[in-house]
């Protein structure tokens, strides 16, 4: 598998990245004025609302890619239901390259019910995620249960997972009045967590905004298509030295893990398909290099 440039750091330009994965979020939403909160950050952030998720779009296969690196052909997790994934080779998930690298993780989801909890912390255990709450179904009470471990931990790895929009999407369809609040009630949480990363004068915090999938594209009430309304993502990249710009065109969800272990000063392995997002830290970044072709052994 041929390895796209991989640019490389000066100085790592965060220490710490925070990952908000807004399940279900529409990239056309993003600088909708009844968001005000997502309008600003576009405008404040690196972005594209033009970047791909992967293929299935669903929520299983798009947060095991984020923490792994890789396709769904790789990691195994190929359909909407969770279960613990079968890679056809040894992967090392994104948090555990994080914390051998001596950084913290912290993960915050939402509740499940107690019949699935068993199995919940086996695949946020299997993923590399140590230290997880799962609190509520909402973004203001993932908020309220993320704010402890976000004020203590200054470093590393932070992922917040909302899933409200997802739900009320499937359950009234993409666009409805109930999907619609869901996505305002994101919205005003990611003010708060804004606000609570400026009042920590933490500038070395790189915030990442993503959807896993957007909705509503062939089936008002799903997303498992290629139809550029269910695949097409929002990425947007805030702090940590990032300048404001519309990113040029073809990123995916796969540069998400690739440019938070970069951003970090982590050597991205020669296993994962995507690559970092350098262009927006003029100034921190040299040349690119070509690193050689890499073949991939799979079972």
């Amino acid at each position: 598998m041929p390895l796209a440039p991989r640019p490389v750091l000066r100085s790592a330009p965060a220490t710490r990245v925070v990952v908000v994965v807004m399940d279900g979020l529409r990239a056309d939403l993003v600088g909708d004025p009844r968001f005000p909160e997502l309008a600003a950050l576009r405008a404040e952030s690196a972005h594209t609302l033009d970047a791909t998720t992967v293929l299935p779009a669903v929520t299983a296969a798009a947060m095991t890619s984020l923490l792994t690196g890789v396709t769904p052909a790789i990691h195994g997790m190929d359909t909407d239901k969770f279960r613990v994934p079968r890679p056809r080779f040894d992967l090392t998930p994104l948090p555990r390259l994080i914390e051998r690298a001596g950084m913290p993780t912290f993960g915050a989801m939402g509740q499940v019910p107690w019949i699935f909890r068993p199995l919940a912390r086996r695949l946020v255990a299997q993923l590399g995620m140590r230290d997880v709450v799962f609190a509520g179904a909402n973004a203001h009470a993932l908020i309220a249960a993320s704010m402890p471990a976000l004020r203590a931990q200054r470093s590393g790895f932070a992922l917040l997972h909302w899933p409200e929009a997802d739900a009320l999407g499937h359950a009234h369809g993409w666009l409805s009045r109930p999907y619609l609040a869901a996505v305002q009630r994101m919205d005003h949480a990611l003010g708060a967590l804004r606000r609570e990363l400026a009042a920590q004068d933490h500038d070395r915090t790189l915030l990442v905004v993503v959807a896993d999938h957007g909705g509503g594209g062939r089936v008002p009430t799903h997303h498992d298509s290629a139809h550029p309304l269910d695949a097409t993502i929002p990425i947007l990249l805030h702090g940590a030295g990032a300048r404001p710009m519309v990113l040029a065109a073809g990123h995916t969800l796969l540069d998400v893990p690739a440019t938070v272990l970069w951003a970090l000063g982590i050597d991205v392995p020669t296993w994962y398909a995507g690559s970092p997002i350098a262009a927006p830290f003029a100034g921190v970044v040299a040349d690119a290099i070509t690193r050689p072709p890499v073949a991939l052994a799979v079972a």
